[in-house]
């Protein structure tokens, strides 16, 4: 008696089901490559803007980045007809979206730096004319995971906020 190596035959419906799924997942993987070949997953640079009174606040942060990833991460501040001369300008940043970012420098380098359990807060000399631009050299940091919500605003004399921008930075995988 000759005893047959072959499997057993499957139900057609169970091959069809078997070679749909190949499909399924061969077109997941497609897309996937497609959208890695596109740029779609890499670090995309955002722009969040608000104006109060004199003030014009954008900050350019990362909206979609990897951990890993450098980053361009400023601040700019528009005062029509100039900043005070003897009144620094007061930058208030959300501490925790600072956590995100293993940061290199600050340029220009504030002033003086104080921060409390929630807010950082980097106090500028006034910059001749009616702009000031920080920008921080960053990348995010290599072990996390998930993203932050982000937040920016000018401080008046008194250290409440004139104008104020809100934002989120997504970190994929």
């Amino acid at each position: 008696m000759i005893t047959s190596t072959l499997p057993e035959r499957r139900p057609d419906r169970a091959v069809r089901r078997a070679r749909d799924a190949r499909r399924v997942g061969l077109v997941a993987l497609a897309l996937f490559v497609a959208l890695g070949l596109a740029g779609v997953l890499g670090t995309r640079t955002a722009e969040a803007t608000a104006s109060e009174g004199r003030y014009d606040l954008t900050v350019t942060y990362p909206g979609v980045s990897r951990s890993g990833h450098a980053v361009r991460f400023e601040v700019q501040v528009r005062r029509d007809g100039g900043f005070p001369a003897d009144e620094p300008v007061r930058l208030r940043v959300l501490g925790r979206y600072y956590d995100l970012f293993d940061e290199n420098g600050f340029s220009p380098q504030p002033d003086s730096e104080t921060a409390d359990d929630e807010y950082v807060v980097d106090e500028f000399a006034p910059p001749d004319g009616d702009t000031l631009l920080v920008s921080v050299d960053t990348r995010v940091e290599p072990a996390r995971n998930r993203g932050e919500d982000g937040e920016v605003s000018v401080l008046d004399a008194d250290g409440r906020p004139v104008v104020t921008v809100r934002f989120h930075t997504y970190v994929l995988p």
